[in-house]
């Protein structure tokens, strides 16, 4: 009796160390609607990362990409999405299975599994059968004027026509020339001849970032005033995005830094 007593305890202690154990790796992923971190804010785009399976689990392909732009999530539950040639925007929310999720109930909708958050970081991941597709994010930093000081030779600027609903592909140009941001608050804008035009006469202005937003702002409070977002700046390169409301047209221009 009593061998079949101790018997039938160590098979009770036995399931629930089992159970125990399944509850610790029941599930990696982040609800935020728990979460302490300030995840509403603006948030910079690493990569993007697009694995496709076998049946069995192997991985048949990966690519990463590296996005220009930025993904801010906003507190009144509205999304901005800053990406190549023009914005997306729509609404947010958090479901009862603690996925995080782009315009819910709609045609647009998408369920992302928080993978990872932390004070500086953010990864998002969306599966569809066999695709799965990892999107990883820094918080953003807003630019210093000390970082944008310099000269920035024209790369190539991406023009996308825009209608009420629709952003048409984007043309892309390469046009000579620099733009150069002084230490004392003043610009310079030198362009070239381009598409047999002659060449514009330099232009001067002044610069400096505004908020909220890091807003980049030429002629602040003049007849020409310009904001650009600062959609990516590193050591050797600058991206940025402007919306003209006058001609309907996104303009994506990128730069690389003068040597």
């Amino acid at each position: 009796m009593m061998k079949r007593y101790l018997y039938i305890c160590f098979v009770l202690l036995t399931a629930l160390y089992i159970n125990a154990c399944k509850k610790e790796v029941k599930s990696t992923n982040i609800c935020l609607h728990d979460s302490s971190i300030d995840y509403m804010k603006r948030w910079a785009i690493l990569t993007t990362q697009t694995d496709v399976f076998e049946t069995n689990g192997a991985v048949k392909s990966r690519t990463v990409i590296h996005p220009n732009g930025f993904f801010q999530i906003n507190s009144d539950f509205t999304y901005n999405l800053f990406s190549d040639d023009a914005p997306v925007n729509g609404k947010w929310n958090i479901n009862k299975t603690c996925d995080f999720v782009l315009n819910p109930n709609t045609a647009k909708e998408r369920r992302f599994l928080v993978i990872t958050l932390s004070d500086d970081s953010l990864t998002l991941r969306q599966t569809s059968g066999l695709t799965s597709v990892t999107q990883r994010y820094a918080a953003f930093k807003c630019p210093s004027l000390a970082s944008l000081e310099f000269r920035w030779d024209n790369a190539f600027t991406l023009r996308a026509p825009y209608s009420t609903d629709t952003v048409f592909k984007a043309m892309r140009s390469k046009q000579p020339g620099y733009f150069k941001l002084n230490a004392d608050a003043s610009y310079n804008l030198i362009l070239g001849a381009f598409n047999g035009v002659p060449a514009p006469p330099p232009a001067t202005g002044t610069w400096g970032i505004a908020q909220p937003g890091c807003l980049l702002v030429l002629d602040k409070n003049k007849t020409d005033e310009r904001s650009y977002e600062v959609q990516k700046l590193t050591a050797d390169s600058l991206v940025i995005w402007r919306k003209d409301t006058v001609i309907k047209q996104n303009f994506l221009q990128h730069f690389f830094k003068h040597k």
